[in-house]
């Protein structure tokens, strides 16, 4: 988890661009969608509102992970996690180096994704959904998808 830190950012681009910036981040990665139910599936076709594109290091040992959930047409939630050991990290140290590096891999990808014509890159702390009707189904979204991917 990002601690004092952003837990994400908000952008407007294309699933195109997003590979582009994992590509800058991860080395041998799995692409996938996992739906509202938890079932993955290959991100061919569209991905749907709440709908989370997963970029997953191809690793056995502590994958890093860009997460992408869709918001709207070309808004999506982005953020950057590491899949935590299944009896947690041995040391504190470890943990911090964890979170160190999920940060330098947000980093990483909104600058790329600023120098991107047309990407508008923002602090998800910092974004207002456009339309206030949606307001709440989308910022409920968000709340979901932290408390299912940042560790």
């Amino acid at each position: 988890m990002f601690a004092n830190t952003e837990e994400g950012i908000v952008v407007q681009t294309d699933l195109a661009t997003l590979r582009k910036a994992a590509d800058r981040v991860l080395v041998h990665y799995l692409e996938f969608v996992e739906q509202h139910d938890g079932t993955r599936r290959p991100t061919e076709g569209n991905v749907s509102f709440g709908e989370a594109v997963v970029f997953k290091e191809d690793i056995d040992l502590i994958p890093a992970e860009i997460v992408a959930v869709k918001l709207d047409g070309t808004t999506w939630y982005v953020m950057s996690t590491s899949e935590t050991p299944a009896s947690g990290f041995p040391t504190a140290k470890d943990a911090a180096k964890a979170a160190e590096s999920e940060m330098k891999r947000l980093r990483i990808l909104r600058q790329f994704l600023e120098k991107q014509n047309g990407a508008v890159v923002k602090p998800v702390e910092n974004w207002k959904p456009d339309n206030v009707a949606d307001a709440k189904r989308i910022l409920s979204v968000i709340s979901d998808a932290r408390a299912k991917y940042l560790h």
